[in-house]
């Protein structure tokens, strides 16, 4: 049931949680807090995370699932070939990083080479798990904690009325430079496993929804369907043990806010940074800010 949303936590922006916010780093989460409130600003995006949205973009073209929507339902569906040049298209708008001596510039050259066949894997791969069930595209849903005063929020990629799946894709892996002075990219098989955080994921749209959950590991080189009949790691009982696992990490948050009521300076003197990995992840805009916002007077 829905509750309202404490005082202390619209100070600081915090209307929901996410499976993906339960499981950063507790210093990048208080600073996207700051961003996002007072600077009006997100992390940067890379090469590697705006490919992989590409390929799902393409996918969801192909089933008519491009930004779908339960009111408008379904849309016409988009040949391949299309949907691929459409997603071409999105692409070439991306901007590489410009702090890390070319190296997000380089990636964004390789993955234009593998889109198209991982967007193939993908369909194939989306195709393989539902067979003939109807399902939905991607579409903000909602679950309820009594243990949180606020709602989490879900973004299943893809769901029918039995169960759900979510694309991973792995594209290819940076290697040392050859003699000619060209740089080698290696393509990794499709994962069998998933990681920690992918099972803490799943198991926030499992315990939010009751639907089963499924990963699609997609690369250029093919694709693997991880479910609870082949993978222990989404198991019932592994899952509900994430789920708590990440309802601890969202709790913590909830109560670093809780103490801070309101007071941005007081929320940050709770938390140390790791300014390196900001740095790396961010950038020198962000590192500024993060600085700034845990100075000591």
């Amino acid at each position: 049931m829905q509750k309202e949303i404490p005082e202390y936590s619209k100070a600081f922006g915090r209307l929901h949680v996410s499976a993906s916010g339960g499981t950063q780093p507790i210093d990048e989460h208080i600073l996207k807090l700051l961003l996002n409130h007072d600077y009006k600003m997100r992390f940067p995006m890379s090469a590697r995370p705006r490919a992989g949205q590409i390929v799902q973009g393409i996918a969801d073209r192909v089933y008519g699932l491009y930004e779908f929507s339960p009111m408008r339902g379904k849309q016409e569906p988009m040949g391949a070939a299309e949907a691929i040049r459409h997603g071409f298209t999105d692409y070439m708008a991306y901007q590489p990083l410009t702090w890390d001596e070319g190296k997000d510039a380089e990636a964004y050259q390789v993955f234009k080479e593998h889109i198209g066949e991982m967007a193939a894997h993908a369909i194939k791969g989306i195709a393989e798990y539902f067979g003939d069930e109807p399902f939905e595209g991607e579409y903000l849903r909602k679950h309820y904690d009594d243990r949180l005063d606020v709602p989490v929020i879900m973004y299943l990629d893809y769901a029918s009325e039995t169960k759900q799946i979510d694309l991973k894709c792995s594209l290819p892996i940076r290697g040392p430079v050859k003699k000619d002075g060209t740089r080698s990219w290696r393509v990794p098989k499709p994962k069998e496993e998933p990681t920690e955080l992918q099972v803490m994921q799943q198991a926030v749209y499992w315990k939010g929804t009751g639907l089963e959950p499924a990963l699609l590991f997609v690369t250029s080189s093919g694709y693997n369907i991880a479910t609870p009949e082949n993978c222990a790691a989404l198991s019932h009982d592994r899952l509900e043990e994430a789920y708590e696992n990440i309802v601890r990490r969202w709790l913590v948050v909830q109560n670093l806010l809780r103490v801070a009521n309101g007071n941005w300076k007081t929320l940050f003197s709770l938390v140390p940074p790791d300014f390196g990995q900001i740095a790396t992840r961010h950038g020198p805009e962000i590192l500024q800010i993060a600085k700034q916002a845990w100075r000591i007077d």
